[in-house]
């Protein structure tokens, strides 16, 4: 800093370098590699190539159902070529709302091969979110199935595909079972994912081709060739199903598909070992449950990727021993970023680590850990991630203002080099391995998924009743839960109907699971929610239901106490509704 000031006395106190030149050199080495790998390449023509590779080769399996290589591209094709009947063509979004099944996989194949770039629409949120995400993303093309269309709202002059109806299979069958010859290119928009916003509405995130062949394709932190036999788990509307589905079908590999309903341990295990997966990924919470219990149906997953939250040693500890021959990798990144920035395979020296690190980029990804006024933090220093190359999104969609707020320009560039500002905060380790301290906002991660608390909040305070809202998170055994603290001007307003309130709007992780309503919350002096004050006061219950029912019995308080235990609650009343 001396030998800055001297070099010139005139520059601000702030602006001057604390870096040696041999630091800054060091921290661009740690900021990533480049491997070779078919970066102007986009989806459907790698599949293709595969098909014409291997056409023959098991390449979707759903329980008894099995689509070679030829008959999911051929499938694929005769979709395509109605999908562009009806108006599809590069960057336009289709809509896809399908459970998890072969079908789904066509129809994810089929709107890429007519160039479009799909939404996917999970059946299960409730209609008021269907019906943002369809309105926002413009889709006039909407693939379902007959048992799920009444589940949809209405678009307007909308084309819907009804996969299973007589006359549409029809038509299908009558067109050739190749796919169109369309000049997509790597960097047009391969899908729109919508995540949690803070504004209090979804927002899509554009993801181009090339993002997503980087991912899967002549990467370093997962070994994915033909001989891989893959694990479709994820919700096709959370991002880790692009490294599921395309980790697969890029490679040559085997994608399973698991049933659409929430299955068990138990029926997770059954599947695994059925099917000797090989390679597959855990949201934290299901893998810390899996940890805990019976590891032997895994025995011959290779390769195991948990993430979407931060990871407990502990489990990580039984489940390396419990799988000494298995890889297990802790992966992290934001949509923005196509679904791993950094990823850490866990070894030795982490087995009795307080926390388990996130790692180093993935080839063809960039990262840079900043300071408030964009400049490199030496390591040992906290600082903002943010993330950069092949994997990085186009962008917000319909959503200019937002874009530029959070892509903005790579100060250590000289071009036009975007970076993503993920919010979280991080450091270097001495070796170049990135540690995860935290978030700089009001974004969690919640069994894996993305969550904006103030998206649950703005909705929170849409009800006539609630004056203000805050949510927060609380640790909930080795997981986390959402709380909600309602302020409300109603004396007589009901936990149930709050509850009720949320579900008609939000998918079901973003409801909280305990809510605390009071006359009013704890401000700041700024006027702002003293969210501090709110998870320190540990006074309030945090019960599902606005009387808490005291066990009366012997039975019940048995029964009480068991509850207590196995949910990790303070206290569980009688009439406590168990869901």
């Amino acid at each position: 800093m001396l030998a800055a000031i001297v070099a010139d006395p005139n520059c601000p106190i702030g602006d001057l370098a604390l870096l040696t030149d041999a630091e800054r050199v060091q921290l661009l080495r740690w900021a990533g590699s480049t491997s070779d790998y078919p970066r102007e390449s986009s989806i459907h023509t790698l599949v293709g190539a595969r098909a014409a590779e291997r056409p023959d080769a098991p390449a979707v399996v759903f329980g008894d159902d099995v689509l070679t290589y030829r008959n999911l591209v051929g499938q694929a094709g005769a979709l395509a070529r109605r999908l562009r009947e009806v108006g599809a063509g590069r960057n336009v979004p289709v809509a896809v709302s399908l459970d998890r099944s072969t079908d789904l996989i066509v129809a994810l194949l089929a709107v890429l091969a007519a160039g479009a770039a799909y939404v996917p629409i999970d059946p299960a949120y409730p209609a008021s979110r269907l019906e943002f995400m369809l309105e926002d993303s413009g889709a006039q093309i909407v693939i379902t199935e007959s048992r799920l269309l009444a589940r949809l709202p209405t678009v307007r002059d909308a084309d819907v595909l009804v996969l299973d109806d007589p006359d549409e299979r029809a038509r299908l069958s009558a067109l050739p079972a190749t796919m169109p010859a369309i000049d997509t290119g790597a960097d047009d928009a391969a899908y729109i994912m919508y995540t949690s916003g803070s504004t209090g509405w979804p927002k899509g995130v554009v993801v181009p081709h090339r993002a997503v062949v980087r991912l899967v394709r002549n990467t370093d932190y997962v070994s994915l060739d033909e001989n891989e036999t893959v694990l479709f788990f994820a919700p096709v509307s959370f991002d880790a199903s692009t490294f599921e589905i395309w980790g697969a079908l890029l490679n040559g590999g085997r994608l399973v598909v698991s049933p659409p309903k929430l299955l068990s341990l138990d029926e997770l295990g059954g599947l695994v070992e059925r099917h000797r997966i090989t390679t597959m990924w855990l949201t934290a919470s299901v893998f810390h449950e899996a940890a805990e219990g019976d590891l032997r149906p895994y025995r011959h997953v290779r390769q195991l990727l948990a993430g979407g939250d931060v990871l407990s040693p502990v489990h990580v500890r039984l489940a390396r021993a419990a799988l000494p021959d298995c890889r297990i990798i802790n992966g992290y990144g934001p949509t923005e970023g196509t679904t791993f920035t950094c990823c850490h395979e866990i070894c030795n020296r982490d087995a009795d680590a307080k926390s388990l690190p996130i790692g180093r980029p993935i080839t063809n990804t960039t990262v840079r850990v900043l300071d408030r006024r964009l400049q490199l933090v030496a390591a040992g220093i906290p600082g903002e991630l943010f993330i950069g190359g092949d994997g990085l999104a186009l962008g917000y969609w319909k959503s200019n203002d937002l874009t530029a707020e959070r892509f903005v320009r790579d100060p250590l560039s000289d071009g036009d080099t975007r970076l993503y500002r993920t919010g979280d905060t991080v450091k270097y380790r001495d070796d170049g391995i990135l540690e995860f301290l935290g978030r700089r906002d009001h974004q969690v991660k919640i069994r894996g998924y993305r969550v904006e608390l103030g998206e649950i909040e703005a909705t929170l305070l849409r009800h006539p009743g609630v004056a203000e809202a805050a949510v927060l998170t609380r640790d909930h055994g080795s997981a986390k839960r959402l709380v909600a603290y309602v302020a409300t001007g109603v004396s007589n307003l009901a936990v149930a109907a709050l509850r009720s309130f949320l579900s008609d709007q939000l998918p079901d992780y973003m409801v909280p699971s305990a809510f605390v309503v009071t006359n009013r919350l704890p401000h700041l002096p700024s006027g702002k929610v003293d969210r501090e004050a709110l998870a320190r006061d540990e006074s309030q219950p945090l019960s599902r239901d606005a009387v808490y029912a005291v066990p009366s019995t012997q039975m019940e308080r048995a029964i009480v106490a068991v509850w207590q235990q196995v949910l990790h609650l303070d206290r569980v009343g009688t009439d406590d509704n168990f869901f």
